[in-house]
């Protein structure tokens, strides 16, 4: 079977992913991070894909095991509660993952589950503990975001917390892309806004507006945003290695 082009899996992606805009910054990041991920997914490899069910988004994780990661061998787990469910079981130890060491290729988080993890540090370490040496984890954590699945809403991260956690855990290689700048940050507030303070008669009024005029050109301004608006991303998206 031939390798899926990257264009067939940016069609993918953004056909499938609830939400996604191709004019989106912070989708063209999530989609660039596992883009990377897929070129090393390769027969032969063994991928281990976090989810978290509770997410809305429920189209994502399956375009990323059909297209993304179908030449390797794929796992996936999900995650509730600070325990992972494996088939349909629930680990007994919470924040422990159900895998021998040095059994893994590459970790990915197709949804965002870090701010749901209320010991961090320990869930990155089971991620070092069952990667191989010179494994790959493809991780998504929020700087900036409101509280959702609540009361399982724990923690927000800066780059450096995410260093720290990552090298005290061993990973040798870590590397951190901002998902946007402050602008795409700020469109995303005033949704929230318009969500939680315009009658719901009128909410198709103001998304029409948020969708065509609000995020275009938050979106657009993005580009132009290389400094410190990227300390204001909604995520951080990291790339560790395992040495």
């Amino acid at each position: 079977m031939p390798s899926t082009t990257k264009a067939e899996l940016e069609r993918e992606f953004y056909n499938r992913v609830p939400n996604a805009r191709k004019i989106s910054p912070v989708y063209r990041a999530f989609f660039n991070m596992m883009y990377e991920a897929h070129l090393l997914a390769k027969q032969g490899k063994k991928l281990l894909n976090i989810y978290s069910s509770q997410d809305f988004s429920g189209n994502r994780e399956e375009v990323y095991r059909e297209k993304f990661f179908s030449e390797c061998e794929y796992e996936a787990i999900d995650f509730w509660k600070d325990h992972f469910i494996y088939g349909d079981k629930q680990t007994e130890e919470p924040h422990t993952l159900p895998f021998m060491d040095n059994s893994l290729d590459l970790i990915v988080t197709t949804k965002v589950i870090m701010e749901h993890i209320s010991e961090p540090q320990k869930v990155i370490s089971e991620m070092f503990r069952v990667l191989k040496p010179g494994g790959h984890a493809f991780i998504a954590a929020p700087l900036v975001r409101r509280q959702h699945q609540k009361p399982h809403d724990y923690f927000r991260y800066t780059e450096f917390a995410l260093e720290y956690l990552f090298k005290k855990a061993g990973f040798a290689e870590i590397n951190m892309t901002p998902s946007n700048g402050s602008m795409v940050t700020l469109a995303t507030y005033v949704y929230f806004f318009q969500r939680s303070h315009i009658p719901q008669r009128l909410q198709f009024i103001f998304d029409w507006i948020h969708y065509f005029i609000i995020e275009p050109v938050a979106f657009f301004l993005d580009r132009y945003d290389n400094g410190y608006g990227r300390d204001l991303t909604l995520y951080f998206l990291v790339k560790a290695r395992k040495g």
